[in-house]
């Protein structure tokens, strides 16, 4: 596979955003203290998931519904946009008539790519204007999160309680074959150079790996430490580094490139999502329900510092 920019792994030193699901706010804090700096609220309930811009211009932030995967009863349809440099919501995009929108990604082409959850589809969307330029079938409405190859060949939706992942071309814009896994899923990762997918079980605490090249799964890994099954895996931009939590259980384990071993880390209530700092051995993690973030030294898997932040704090982004 060609090697390009991951768009989707960003990271910098302007600024800090996090999404602060349970408060329906967009905060912003500063990228060297944590301490907060301004909370956008008034949003259509309820805010989730993250996309920053590749020129860090702009954040885009679904506005999913006031429920969660699985019990959703009010399916938002709309995009906040967030001005990074003002820090404030510039405009809102809608999806409409596709509904719940999660997880966005980006694009080689600047294209903005949307999952929209009760729909079964992942939307391909001009940023700026907010036009819906294609709808391609993702073959499930459980599809929650999804990754994208560098090379924007192809991508990936973690199918949930479906037990498989939908793979589709891009190009053809359509879906080419399934995954299949034992059991349901809960999380998504890719490798920055788009040659490895991790798969996160519902059903125990393991993760698949997948080879990008055959889509087939190639090892099964234990998380060790792990009592119930894990959920959110993200690989550092540098790609040293994979770091996955358990929303179920305080902890997060953290496995180099090879994922040949794990270190793990205790954290505070309902650990979610993460931003990876530019040092390259710094990652926040985001307890969502503890209301809280937990700076980690990746080298050593340690704790440095907690600090309050929001009601319920989903995923948060360097920019």
């Amino acid at each position: 596979m060609t090697s390009t920019p991951a768009l989707n792994t960003l990271t910098g030193h302007n600024g800090l955003i996090a999404i602060d699901k349970i408060g329906n706010k967009v905060l912003f804090l500063d990228p060297v203290t944590y301490r907060p700096l301004r909370a956008l609220e008034g949003f259509t309930p309820r805010v989730h998931e993250l996309a920053i811009s590749p020129d860090r211009r702009m954040a885009y932030v679904p506005i999913y519904g006031d429920g969660k995967h699985g019990d959703n009863p009010h399916p938002g349809h709309e995009l906040a946009v967030i001005d990074l440099h003002t820090r404030s919501h510039a405009r809102t995009l809608s999806v409409a008539p596709f509904k719940a929108p999660h997880c966005l990604r980006w694009g080689p082409q600047g294209q903005l790519y949307c999952l929209c959850e009760n729909s079964g589809v992942v939307l391909e969307m001009d940023a700026e204007s907010g036009r819906i330029l294609h709808a391609i079938k993702t073959g499930s409405s459980n599809a929650h999160r999804m990754e994208l190859l560098p090379d924007g060949s192809k991508l990936y939706t973690e199918n949930e309680e479906d037990a498989f992942v939908s793979v589709i071309d891009l190009r053809a814009r359509r879906r080419i074959k399934d995954i299949d896994v034992q059991g349901p899923l809960d999380g998504i990762g890719l490798s920055p150079d788009g040659r490895t997918l991790v798969l996160v079980s519902d059903a125990s605490a393991q993760l698949f790996i997948v080879d990008t090249d055959t889509d087939r799964v190639t090892r099964t890994i234990d998380l060790q430490g792990f009592r119930k099954p894990a959920q959110i895996a993200r690989f550092s931009p540098d790609g040293r580094y994979l770091v996955v939590t358990s929303h179920e259980e305080p902890l997060a384990a953290v496995l180099p490139a090879s994922l040949e071993a794990q270190q793990v880390v205790r954290l505070q209530k309902g650990p979610m999502d993460m931003a990876f700092h530019e040092d390259g051995h710094t990652v926040l993690i985001a307890n969502h329900d503890a209301g809280s973030i937990s700076v980690v030294d990746l080298a050593s898997a340690q704790v440095v510092r907690t600090l309050a932040c929001g009601k319920g704090v989903e995923t948060l982004s360097f920019y």
